[in-house]
């Protein structure tokens, strides 16, 4: 029972270690590294590149996916794959949450977290929404054809390009009503330019920069003049996807008109990054959800019980997300479950988004 504890202890105290609102941003790049080196890619593969006994992790269930939901299932089959791995004489990756990281970004840059886009539906918006006239192939208005722009395969970079356009457009098209995109309408244009034969192949990108510098260029930008701060920002965009960003800042356009200030690829890196460290590309948790799973799931029969060396849950209030947890997972999560095995105890499973609620509720402590 001690050791059990003990175990336990070291698993949530780690994750304290890194703070929220100092989220690690990650990089899609050294996540395809990281996923190879890791020997993710001897079971798993992404759009058919690796192995064949597990899910291809580009096939996601259908509807929105997010972190949280990544994170859940990470834990509930965390028995099976490190059964699988100790029989094929592999070594359970020690996963830094710096990779955990890289590995989040990764499946960003493969939308894995998107809504699925439609590539002929996008094809259809591209053309009703008046774009194909100036960005088409065949376009004669001198402007550059959207496939061309390098900012396709990095969807960061991709709502930057947005956002700096509208000016030009807004000139260009005068009186004419300016074109409102959903979120699902812009995943679908995304997916349509990706699908073209020129980039269909090209390496996808997605690096948020520090979240900390961010914050300070969100207020130098004047974006805090009217949303104010990180506590607006999760009511207004929580569950907002990169693609939902593009729009949201597409739309929003119009009313900047004399405004809005252009950004630089790294500026618009740091804002993503402070918007990604606030949980904005995740669904909202609820605490008063996560305090029932919390039950449920029998935790407080250690943590804050006097003299069994787990923490208290309010002691890591503020300090546990979807990154962490899954990093620490892969670093304790085996010898967590050798000592609940030898208690008779269940590995528990987190159905839904009752991770998110889980972890919203240690947060709001």
């Amino acid at each position: 029972m001690l050791r059990f504890t003990r175990v336990l202890a070291t698993l949530l105290l780690s994750l304290s270690a890194a703070a929220l609102g100092d989220t690690i941003p990650g990089d899609a790049a050294r996540g395809a590294e990281v996923f190879k080196a890791q020997k993710c890619v001897t079971c798993h593969s992404i759009s058919g590149e690796g192995g064949k006994s597990a899910p291809d992790l580009s096939k996601r269930p259908t509807g929105q996916y997010s972190p949280s939901l990544m994170a859940a299932a990470i834990w509930n089959h965390g028995p099976q794959m490190w059964s699988a791995m100790e029989a094929a004489g592999i070594s359970r990756p020690q996963l830094t949450a710096d990779e955990a990281a890289d590995l989040f970004a990764h499946f960003y840059a493969f939308r894995y977290f998107e809504q699925p886009g439609d590539a002929a539906r996008g094809k259809r918006l591209f053309e009703s929404k008046g774009c194909e006239g100036c960005h088409g192939a065949a376009s004669k208005a001198g402007a550059p054809p959207i496939r061309k722009w390098p900012s396709v395969t990095d969807s960061i970079q991709f709502a930057r390009e947005l956002w700096n356009h509208a000016p030009k457009m807004q000139t260009a098209m005068g009186k004419t009503a300016w074109p409102t995109l959903s979120a699902q309408e812009m995943s679908d244009i995304l997916v349509y330019v990706q699908s073209q034969p020129d980039v269909r192949k090209a390496p996808r990108r997605f690096a948020p920069a520090s979240a900390t510098t961010g914050e300070v260029l969100f207020r130098e930008k004047g974006c805090a003049d009217c949303h104010t701060g990180a506590q607006a920002l999760r009511g207004r965009g929580q569950g907002q996807t990169i693609a939902g960003l593009a729009a949201a800042m597409w739309n929003h356009a119009p009313q900047m008109r004399g405004k809005a200030r252009e950004l630089r690829p790294e500026e618009m890196t740091r804002l993503v990054g402070y918007l990604w460290s606030i949980q904005y590309f995740d669904p909202p948790g609820d605490p008063s959800r996560g305090s029932r799973v919390v039950e449920e799931k029998k935790c407080s029969s250690c943590h804050g019980v006097a003299g069994s060396g787990a923490p208290s849950f309010s002691s890591l209030a503020g300090k546990i997300d979807s990154i962490t947890f899954v990093s620490d997972t892969w670093k304790h999560g085996p010898d967590m479950l050798a000592e609940m095995r030898k208690r008779n105890v269940e590995w528990p499973r987190f159905e839904k988004n009752q991770l998110s609620d889980v972890l919203a509720y240690i947060n709001s402590l």
